[in-house]
């Protein structure tokens, strides 16, 4: 039998993802205990022997994926977090001489996204990784790519297009989600309002859709703009005029990262009966979660998405099956009661695995 098993069995067999399986054999990265022990008590059962001639097969081919994102501070930092879980994923697949190919713009500039994307290609990657924030500008790039090219999208999608692919939310849930989480806390003679931050993409209109959902049509909260809230400034004088126009808001949701702002708003203005929701991890919206001045957030796990986006072109630039196009991470509602529990990076706690 031990001829027979593969890593993929012996992965199948324990209910983790073959990368897991790669790090206990390999004893690099980190896995649980009891996920450790569930495997090796099956390589053991099966008297699995990894194949050498394969591995040294594997360690010969350089595979090069091209990763085109925001500039990692943009959205509060938002895009470090992804970048983090595909130096992760890069880190397990080490002895496949796995390259990665940063290349970054503004979020908020085509031009910018056009000059990155010129410069990804003349890198020559076998596979690249996107994040679409820029919808018209990523679909224009996309249709010019090579026929054969894997792509993955993450966090946003470009639902018309063709791909390997899509790792992110349901945006449209997310948003229902957190208006269901507001309805509980606002009373119903206050108003509530949806602050847009930034360009509106995929993900961003799905989630602002799935709120406004959640309401009755006299009710349904307004959209309004504001694209550089992450400028402290800027922030402060156009809440300023929100409140002035609106003295009844009760609650306010953030369609993205930069709910901290508004936090920092809250707190310089010594108000503290405002509902406030928003989202993603970063380590000033943690600050304000703990103290009480962010009610919720919502997570989308974006170290899983890159780490799941890297993993993903690899196994389909070395032959194995993609069955799984695409996947959906779990809406996680984060509090000041839970967040103790969301400290490390876990790529495959309760994720759907890509098999």
């Amino acid at each position: 039998m031990a001829d027979a098993v593969t890593i993929k069995d012996i992965a199948r067999l324990a209910g983790v993802s073959i990368g897991t399986v790669d790090r206990v054999l390999h004893n690099r990265g980190r896995v649980a205990e009891a996920t450790k022990s569930r495997i090796l008590g099956i390589i053991r059962d099966t008297g699995f022997k990894p194949n050498l001639f394969a591995s040294n097969l594997a360690q010969s081919r350089n595979y090069r994926i091209g990763i085109l994102t925001p500039q990692p501070e943009q959205d509060s930092g938002f895009w470090q977090l992804p970048h983090r879980g595909m130096q992760a994923a890069a880190e397990e697949l080490a002895a496949f001489s796995l390259e990665l190919l940063f290349h970054c713009f503004d979020r908020f500039s085509p031009d910018s996204f056009r000059k990155a994307a010129d410069g990804l290609m003349k890198d020559q990657p076998d596979g690249i990784l996107l994040a679409p924030i820029l919808p018209e500008s990523a679909e224009d790039f996309v249709r010019k790519l090579p026929d054969g090219l894997p792509l993955c999208c993450f966090d946003s999608d470009l639902p018309e297009i063709d791909k390997l692919a899509y790792i992110g939310q349901d945006p449209r849930m997310s948003g229902r989600l957190a208006a269901k989480l507001m309805r509980m806390l606002v009373p119903t003679e206050k108003e509530t309002v949806i602050i847009q931050a930034v360009n509106l993409d995929d993900h961003i209109r799905g989630r602002e859709e799935g709120f406004r959902s959640y309401y009755p049509g006299d009710k349904k909260p307004p959209i309004l703009e504001e694209v550089h809230l992450d400028s402290k400034e800027t922030c402060f004088t156009f809440l300023d005029s929100l409140f002035t126009r609106n003295p009844d808001i009760g609650g306010i949701f953030v369609a993205n990262a930069s709910v901290h702002r508004v936090a920092e708003y809250l707190v310089h203005k010594d108000t503290s009966d405002i509902a406030l929701i928003g989202y993603d991890l970063i380590q000033k919206n943690r600050e304000y979660l703990e103290q009480g001045v962010i009610d919720f957030l919502i997570s989308q796990r974006p170290e899983a998405q890159g780490y799941l986006g890297v993993q993903t072109l690899f196994r389909s630039l070395n032959r194995q099956p993609i069955t799984e196009h695409h996947v959906v991470m779990p809406i996680d509602i984060l509090t000041a009661e839970n967040i103790h529990y969301y400290t490390t990076f876990e790529p495959f706690n309760d994720i759907r695995e890509i098999d």
